[in-house]
């Protein structure tokens, strides 16, 4: 009974964060150039296959120490926003690849009427992969109904979404030498022996709630300067299930805690949100704005994994600050829990950016302190199992950035105390100290009639405890040539994008928990990886060509995402996207 008290009880008196108000994207026929980034942030990381396999990060970034959110649940779905259009729309892609590799996508949205819109995206990624037992198949669903009233008062939307990730889990090829020294790369890749050949992952999220928006107040001084008082509620029931399935004649796990045959490993998590925010928008001259929001936010949730069945839940404030004028710009955010699992965890953050001309600078500064997340302390399976108490991690993040004209200068410092980190056998391990990232980036754009570069230069320095395993220097660049034929009706871009990086230590990776774990087995010589890759647009039609990787083999096969895990030969991306306005 007092866990459907307390259901009701923060479903009625909790909420939390601001919601930012919906999003009314416009809709660009014309521009293609991001049309190429077929996997967002690939260039940044290293990958196992293609179309969705699993990724690791090259250049640090905070997502790596996030260790209060599920580590072993993936979210990889974004929130769809809110549309406007005065005419329907049908946006439809669909990309073929080496080793059955498959994309389909269609987006459609309508407004039913001026003050009710739809929304539909549905995407499926697939592929055999290139070694045994390496193959995905994902597929991901969001829709959402916005209402907005006439005099734009009051907004509501209703939302789903939906994501299946499958995995087939190899556990790396056997013998890293055969893959290396395979000079002539005349080796069937499906030959090579793999450790698991009948592994797989899937993990299942759900999603679906309401959000509304009302303009409570609104009225102007004498000189027309305005004041808004808004309140914001949302309302999410939130569904995320884990399994993972072996059979054991592989030999490839050292414990087999509760079945010597077969392993059937299951974690799950249910979600019952809710928010509530009140946001006070003060113009107050023709220059300058001041906001300030004040939420509270309300969270239950279950936990089953094997033995384990229990309950928690969390309550917490949250305090806006913000000030805009002219070229100058403030924020100030806190979020302190007051209640529950995550009682008394916090984290303060306040950002400022000056505009001078065409000099731009960004400053920032970030402190938490959070509990990780339980299954890091506590989980069974039948290849893991632990029982940990953890301390809080502390995280202090300094930020600062420089843009003039093409040039963009940054600099990251990371400080975090208690760092948690998957050790040698793949447990959760805490250290007694601090690791540190130094990360400096230096950035050049440049336009020039037809031709487009994009250039970024990555340097990061670890202190204290090594335990992110990641190079030292990472450079990315996309250079590109884009022109007209045929009276303009054809519009073709050609380029070459891609990455350099210095010598690593690679880190192992565990296919029951998909986490990546600390290892110093094996050197990661620097290598160069470079996509050639062709655009064509006629009107709303985008046909796409690439070859990933084409350097491959020119330096030798000495390139890994992991241990035991090459990262992918030279393949090609075919496709075809075809936007139907009407």
């Amino acid at each position: 009974m007092n866990f459907y008290f307390k259901i009701i009880f923060l479903g009625l008196l909790t909420y939390s964060q601001m919601f930012v108000a919906q999003t009314y994207s416009k809709i660009d026929t014309t521009e293609f150039t991001d049309f190429h980034l077929y996997e967002p942030g690939l260039l940044e990381g290293l990958n196992f296959g293609s179309a969705g396999s699993v990724q690791k990060e090259l250049v640090f970034n905070r997502k790596i120490i996030n260790n209060s959110e599920s580590v072993l649940l993936k979210t990889e779905i974004e929130e769809l926003p809110s549309y406007d259009l005065k005419v329907p729309l049908l946006d439809a892609k669909y990309i073929s690849g080496s080793n059955n590799e498959q994309l389909f996508s269609v987006f459609h949205s309508q407004n039913i009427s001026s003050s009710l819109n739809y929304a539909i995206l549905y995407t499926k990624k697939s592929y055999d992969g290139y070694y045994t037992n390496q193959g995905t198949n994902h597929n991901f669903f969001q829709s959402n109904i916005t209402y907005s009233s006439k005099d734009k008062r009051n907004k509501t939307k209703l939302f789903y979404n939906h994501q299946r990730l499958f995995y087939n889990q190899n556990g790396g090829i056997q013998n890293d030498s055969s893959f290396i020294n395979d000079v002539f790369s005349s080796r069937n890749r499906l030959l090579f022996d793999v450790n698991l050949e009948n592994a797989f992952l899937k993990d299942a999220f759900n999603k679906i709630g309401i959000i509304q928006k009302c303009l409570l107040i609104s009225k102007s001084d004498s000189l027309l300067n305005k004041t808004d008082h808004n309140i914001d509620i949302e309302f999410s029931l939130i569904s995320q299930n884990r399994t993972y399935f072996d059979s054991l004649q592989d030999q490839f796990y050292s414990y087999s805690y509760y079945d010597s045959l077969s392993t059937r490993d299951t974690l799950s998590k249910k979600f019952l949100n809710t928010d509530l925010t009140y946001t006070i928008n003060k113009q107050i001259d023709s220059l300058s704005a001041f906001s300030c929001s004040f939420g509270l936010l309300g969270q239950i949730y279950t936990h089953k994994n094997l033995t384990i069945d229990t309950n928690f839940h969390n309550l917490s404030t949250c305090l806006s600050l913000g000030y805009n004028k002219s070229n100058f710009n403030l924020l100030f955010n806190g979020n302190y829990f007051i209640n529950g699992y995550r009682n008394e965890n916090f984290e303060l953050s306040i950002l400022g950016n000056k505009k001078i001309n065409s000099l731009s600078i960004d400053l920032g500064a970030q402190y938490s302190s959070s509990s990780p997340s339980f299954e890091l302390l506590k989980y069974h399976g039948n290849h893991s199992s632990w029982n940990n108490e953890f301390s809080n991690q502390n995280i202090l993040a300094i930020n600062g950035s420089i843009s003039l004209k093409r040039w963009k200068f940054l600099c990251n410092y990371y400080d975090v105390e208690n760092p948690i980190f998957f050790d040698y056998l793949a447990n959760p391990s805490q250290a007694d100290g601090f690791a540190q990232v130094i990360q400096s980036a230096i950035s050049y754009d440049l336009i020039f009639k037809g031709v487009k570069l994009k250039s970024t230069l990555n340097y990061q320095y670890q202190g204290g405890y090594t335990i992110y395993q990641l190079p030292d220097w990472v450079g990315i660049f996309d250079l590109s040539y884009s022109f007209n034929a045929f009276k303009s009706a054809l519009k073709l871009n050609i380029g070459f994008q891609g990455k350099i990086y210095s010598d690593f230590t690679l880190m192992d990776y565990r296919p029951d928990l998909d986490v990546f774990f600390v290892s110093n087995q094996k050197q990661q010589n620097s290598n160069v990886m470079a996509d050639f890759y062709l655009n064509a647009k006629i009107k709303t039609v985008n046909f796409f060509f690439t070859v990933s990787h084409f350097n491959a083999g020119v330096s030798g096969y000495n390139y890994f995402t992991a241990l035991h895990y090459p990262s992918p030969d030279r393949y090609f991306k075919l496709g075809l996207r075809w936007m139907f306005l009407n």
